[in-house]
């Protein structure tokens, strides 16, 4: 369909009694729709069924809503950050532990430069890094999860949590053209053992052992504490940090980031989280949610045991800027995907 044959069908969409010509002309021209476009375009409408003239009034026919769904379905495909593309299928799995939603709270990210060849060795086939600014990077992010329940329960039914995701950019080749990116879970813990069985539960996530530790992040004095103490002995998973959150931060010196939107696309826009079985398939899990609105926040002092002494440590990564989401974001979970890989 032309534009202006769009703009007939939407305006009539919104008339349920139709509109006159003149109306609708006028309409159209507010719209910023030429007279003679949207003439033509009636006209080709009429033409084809899509709507109907009726007592003197212009009117959306069957044929012409159907027209307008497909149309906008259309636009829904080509702005979705993570089609489905030829061979990718949903797959089994117990729908209210990866269909459910949640809101972020408080939730920081830690962003760490790191060596490609580092992470390269924790990363399993097909996963590749995702190289920006000459780097590859992983995220350390910490949130307070809350009432996270099945999409549709009502909210007295939701946990309340707190989770730290050691969040890697990467990308793969995926089979139906191209490469897909998104993120891989390099290490994970939260303070809640039930979530935690769940998070064990997915096996479709074969990537490392969910884990339990002690969390909190809260205000305190005009900053953000954060703390994480894994138990069982867990090691490398220690984090002390405190953060300076007020907005309109700068950059801090040594980031090559200029700006939040620089990073934007890099170290926000990251819709997919990915899972390998060793036997041929790359598991995508897709979240929806509100935008981060993130702002820089000032790392006063830092202990982050992973990228210090654990696997990223030891030269392996650069600690470059850490971001704040202030306002509770929404999360939902759509079904779980999957496609093959040559092992």
């Amino acid at each position: 369909m032309r534009l202006p044959e769009v703009a007939v069908l939407a305006a009539l969409a919104g008339a349920p009694e139709g509109l006159s010509p003149p109306d609708l002309v006028d309409h159209l021209e507010r719209a910023g729709v030429g007279g003679d476009d949207a003439l033509a375009a009636c006209e080709a409408l009429l033409t084809r069924g899509a709507i109907d003239a009726r007592g003197g009034a212009l009117q959306l026919a069957s044929t012409g809503a159907r027209e307008l769904l497909a149309f906008h379905a259309a636009i829904e495909r080509a702005l979705d950050p993570s089609p489905t593309t030829p061979g990718m299928e949903e797959c089994p799995s117990i729908p209210w532990l990866t269909t459910v939603q949640t809101h972020w709270i408080d939730a920081v990210s830690i962003n760490y430069a790191v060596d490609p060849d580092a992470l390269r060795a924790h990363l399993p086939h097909p996963l590749e890094p995702e190289i920006w600014k000459g780097t590859a990077w992983v995220q350390l992010l910490v949130s307070q999860l809350r009432e996270m329940r099945p999409q549709g329960a009502p909210s007295l039914f939701g946990i309340n949590f707190h989770q730290a995701s050691y969040r890697a950019a990467v990308k793969y080749r995926s089979r139906g053209g191209g490469y897909r990116r998104g993120g891989f879970f390099v290490r994970s813990e939260t303070d809640h053992t039930v979530m935690r069985t769940v998070g064990n539960a997915l096996v479709e996530f074969r990537f490392h052992d969910f884990g339990l530790a002690r969390m909190s992040l809260a205000p305190r004095g005009g900053l953000l504490r954060l703390a994480v103490d894994p138990v069982e002995g867990a090691p490398h998973g220690r984090v002390e940090a405190t953060f300076d959150p007020r907005p309109g931060q700068a950059p801090p010196r040594g980031s090559v980031w200029a700006s939040t939107d620089e990073l934007f696309e890099p170290l926000v826009e990251c819709f997919d989280a990915f899972g390998v079985d060793p036997a041929g398939w790359v598991y995508v899990l897709t979240i929806d949610r509100e935008p981060w609105n993130a702002r820089f926040a000032r790392c006063e002092a830092r202990a982050v045991d992973y990228f210090e002494r654990g696997p990223l440590g030891g030269g392996a990564s650069r600690l470059d800027s850490a971001l704040h989401v202030p306002r509770p974001c929404a999360y939902r979970w759509r079904p779980l995907r999957r496609e093959r890989f040559d092992p």
